[in-house]
């Protein structure tokens, strides 16, 4: 079941252009942000994500025209905005550039104690939640989900119970819960949720609520209820676009509709909600093992430009191993110099 409340809880040389030149000789798509942690160990901020993206959310349940409309909502983002702005500064303490990062909790934290309009917050919400997306280094997405038929009957036995069989949250324990399950059709809330903060809600549950943690579940298992609730709002959208898409499976998973719309000008609404309700053709373009190299050399350029330099060098190491490796004979097979110079390149940038 799910529920919508989120709780927290050496000699370097520069990448850049070697990235740029092997970027280059690879024709495929940019990827998004990942899901795994780095950084200060004492902060969770996956978690910290989510709750801003909670932020985001509900905060249009609490306070309309300038004025609270509910006293226990309202309460709940005065307590998320206070956690989020701690557990910031625990960052800052034990990380270099964060003075920005704290700088946007404030901002957020002062526009919830304003009673600023819903634009506004989450406005701020979402400049905070991409701050914090790129301080979490990459984490493999699902090669597949699971079919349609075995994903709807694994709702059925999981959430059902609770969000209803249709997702409406209004299943048959749904009366007997505070705060009330989720309902995924309500394409207002749609939205502005994520598929990796539903990943995440399902994987680790939700404190203080009846939410638990799925982690008795496969990771394939969790991605595939992830993707099932995130496109029930979508359904009528499902229009059979061509495979053809500017977004990005990364994309899609990392960020709401509302986030990608203002992100990909050229990408259209439609474009965004018909690949939430089937994602299936972007499951497709992640297999090409050149898109694979292309996203994992982009993640370590990410990685080096932040300072990150162990995790930059891991991320150029996946690039090969995980990418090129295994389509390297077939590549030598039709072009051996273009080959040998795309080698050598990720051999020097893994000896950075």
């Amino acid at each position: 079941m799910l529920v919508h409340r989120l709780y927290p809880c050496g000699r370097v040389r520069p990448l850049v252009l070697n990235t740029t030149v092997l970027l280059l000789a690879l024709s495929c798509l940019y990827p998004g942000v990942g899901q795994a942690e780095t950084g200060v160990s004492s902060v969770n901020v996956p978690q910290l994500a989510q709750m801003v993206e909670y932020i985001a959310v509900d905060y249009v349940e609490a306070v309309k025209d300038g004025q609270v409309v509910n006293k226990g909502e309202y309460q709940e983002m005065l307590e998320f905005s206070r956690l989020i702005l701690e557990n910031v500064i625990l960052i800052q303490e034990g990380s270099t550039n964060t003075e920005a990062l704290v700088e946007q909790a404030r901002t957020l934290q002062l526009a919830i104690e304003s009673k600023r309009d819903t634009a506004a917050v989450r406005q701020t919400s979402a400049s905070l939640r991409t701050a914090l997306l790129a301080r979490m280094s990459s984490s493999p997405l699902p090669d597949h989900l699971l079919p349609t038929a075995t994903t709807a009957s694994l709702f059925e036995s999981q959430c059902a119970s609770c969000h209803g069989p249709s997702g409406r949250g209004d299943g048959v324990l749904a009366a007997q819960l505070e705060p009330a399950p989720t309902n995924f059709s309500d394409r207002e809330r749609a939205s502005n949720r994520s598929l990796l903060g539903l990943y995440a809600a399902i994987s680790d549950g939700i404190d203080e609520t009846a939410m638990p943690g799925f982690d008795h579940l496969s990771e394939q298992q969790r991605w595939s209820l992830a993707f099932h609730v995130g496109g029930i709002a979508f359904q009528s959208s499902a229009s059979g676009m061509s495979s053809a898409s500017s977004v990005t499976l990364q994309q899609l998973v990392t960020y709401s509709p509302a986030q990608l719309t203002a992100k990909l000008p050229m990408t259209t609404l439609q474009e965004i909600e018909s690949l939430r309700a089937d994602p299936l053709s972007l499951f497709a373009a992640a297999d090409n093992p050149l898109k694979i190299t292309r996203d994992y050399l982009l993640l370590a350029q990410a990685a080096y430009e932040r300072g990150d330099y162990p995790a930059a060098q891991a991320l150029a190491v996946s690039a090969y191993l995980d990418g090129f490796e295994p389509i390297e004979n077939s590549l030598n097979a039709r072009d051996t110099p273009l080959r040998q110079e795309i080698e050598a390149g990720m051999m020097e940038m893994r000896d950075c």
